[in-house]
């Protein structure tokens, strides 16, 4: 297949794709992760093209590609509606869009999703002492208020926006993360599960 990997960060999902016999193209918005990347794909002897862009305004023609992924990058856009109708239109007839994603910071914007977080949290120190809490700094913090994504209740509204972008099929699996996951993990993103949305082209 055709892949195109959306906010490819270090190359997970590029290499792992690559190592599969796909073609990839792999786009993310900092020269520092692209050049990260690079070094690891180069590492293990892969071909990948890898390219600076902006995930909401792609620079490649229209049906270009056969599977557009991408993990933890839709919470991050100040636009997502729009990023979803590039993503469709570079999309080939028949090709589907893999979106990994969670509610994450929702605790900042909901009182009882904060005390949920809290009770997770406060058990996986009990039962992991010897794993980290994620911290955030303030300015950390305020990036996050500033996100549309993080506000809205998902993937209840990614349904929505993938619908009104054209995509016909939209099928979500809320249960990756167990799949994914250690079980120290699984407890620490109890209340924010993470999810998998499967949006298909017409």
């Amino acid at each position: 297949m055709r892949i195109l990997d959306i906010g490819t960060g270090p190359g997970f999902f590029a290499i792992i794709t690559t190592l599969a016999g796909h073609k990839v193209t792999a786009i993310d918005c900092t020269e520092a992760m692209i050049a990260e990347a690079s070094a690891n794909a180069e590492r293990l002897g892969l071909a990948i093209d890898f390219k600076v862009s902006d995930s909401q305004n792609l620079a490649f023609p229209d049906s270009s590609f056969d599977l557009v992924i991408s993990r933890n990058v839709a919470w991050t856009l100040f636009d997502a509606s729009r990023a979803y109708r590039e993503w469709w239109r570079v999309l080939s007839p028949g090709g589907r869009a893999l979106i990994f994603d969670a509610n994450w910071n929702i605790s900042l914007f909901d009182e009882a999703r904060k005390r949920a977080y809290d009770v997770d949290v406060a058990e996986y120190r009990k039962r992991f002492p010897e794993r980290e809490v994620p911290f955030y700094t303030d300015e950390m913090l305020d990036f996050r208020r500033r996100m549309p994504q993080c506000q809205r209740i998902r993937p209840q509204w990614d349904f929505g926006a993938l619908l009104e972008a054209g995509y016909g099929t939209v099928f979500c699996d809320m249960t990756v993360g167990s799949r994914v996951y250690d079980e120290a993990e699984r407890l620490l993103y109890r209340s924010t599960p993470m999810f998998l949305l499967r949006a298909e082209k017409r």
